[in-house]
């Protein structure tokens, strides 16, 4: 009872603590995206850096991941943002047509499939295409115009190509500084225990940031590598989105899933159509089985429960943000939790033990007496 009493007081102190931080981000939100980008990036790169600073001075060794860095950002850049736009424009204006595609196929009166439900809701079905379409071409395409102006914009493009390598590299020149400067706050007989959590902490926001971002692109790559061989219309798209938004769980499944059965379903057919689905399928099991386990290699240590959870309350208090931000925190308190707070006892020391022969063939005290006298 007291363990759980702690863990409850230290989640709440945790909470209360982390949603004061994030109001006060909230509060210098151009300076705290940057601050927040340049950590996930410096994160991203340590284990390059420090790989090369074993042999070279570490002012070396962080130039040389940069130029790296550059070199390939724009090719990748080179390769993926003209076609990348060109199925974003492609896909908007192709609403109206899948709009009108499905009001005929929710419309016939032929239709195997619907033909059985009730004429109210068959009415209602049909409009829920249009619906959908509305909604796409005034949020989605409001939400992705209003985002490429932001992300083109100059002050944008200054701080996230100039400002964010410079705070990240500050940051990994100034790493050691940094432990030491928080390590001399705890108490001598402290330290010891203060810098494994430090440890515990790096390794699991590394993990985490590294891994979805390995796990992302692998994920993103078979899923586009399969749409093209399925001929799916704005197959790069689906593919790049899905393993962007990898890091919810669930989220890339369904955005990968939706537009593709439905795209494939209306230029190619149903039966194209269940296949890519169960395309989909078997490579998201692929994912989550063999390739998810040895990349992120459980560093969150957070069960699929307490992930979900985390998401749904970080979407709530703090929207996008929240959610990406959601699986980190809350690993980060896991690791809290197991540091700061005694062991939870055993099921095996808190249930009691069977007896070893049932009770009737167990000798009484007064039997055990009387043998004995």
């Amino acid at each position: 009872m007291t363990f759980w009493l702690k863990t409850l007081a230290l989640i709440a102190v945790a909470i209360y603590l982390i949603v004061g931080f994030l109001q006060f981000l909230g509060s210098v939100k151009a300076t705290a995206l940057l601050f927040v980008g340049a950590l996930f990036f410096a994160y991203m790169i340590s284990p390059l850096v420090r790989r090369l600073n074993d042999r070279l001075p570490l002012v070396a060794a962080i130039l040389i991941v940069y130029v790296g860095i550059a070199v390939v950002g724009a090719a990748v850049l080179q390769l993926l943002v003209p076609p990348l736009t060109a199925d974003t424009q492609a896909a908007m204006q192709s609403v109206p047509t899948l709009v009108s595609h499905y009001n005929g196929v929710l419309q016939d009166p032929n239709n195997a499939i619907f033909r059985w439900l009730p004429t109210d809701e068959r009415g209602y079905l049909a409009t829920l295409p249009a619906q959908i379409g509305t909604w796409v071409q005034t949020n989605a395409l409001g939400t992705a115009s209003k985002t490429l102006t932001v992300v083109l914009s100059t002050f944008s493009v200054l701080a996230t190509v100039v400002v964010v390598p410079v705070l990240a590299a500050y940051m990994l020149l100034d790493a050691e500084n940094i432990k030491a400067g928080f390590l001399g706050l705890v108490p001598a007989k402290h330290q010891a225990k203060a810098e494994r959590i430090i440890a515990d902490l790096d390794q699991v926001v590394g993990g985490f940031i590294r891994g979805q971002l390995i796990d992302g692109s692998i994920l993103g790559a078979m899923l586009t590598i399969m749409l093209l061989l399925m001929h799916v219309p704005y197959a790069l798209l689906i593919g790049v989105v899905s393993g962007a938004l990898n890091f919810i769980p669930y989220a890339g499944a369904l955005i990968a899933f939706v537009p593709a059965f439905l795209l494939a379903w209306t230029y190619h057919g149903f039966t194209n159509a269940l296949i890519v689905g169960a395309l989909i399928i078997v490579i998201h099991q692929i994912d989550g089985n063999f390739v998810a386990p040895r990349v992120l290699k459980e560093n969150v240590g957070l069960s699929p429960f307490w992930i979900v959870i985390s998401i749904l309350g970080f979407s709530e208090l703090f929207g996008l943000p929240g959610t990406f931000l959601a699986v980190p925190v809350a690993a980060m308190i896991r690791v809290l939790r197991e540091n700061l707070l005694p062991t939870a006892p055993a099921r095996a020391v808190t249930v009691p033990a069977t007896t070893a022969a049932p009770l009737e063939e167990t000798p009484s005290p007064r039997r055990s007496r009387r043998a004995g006298s």
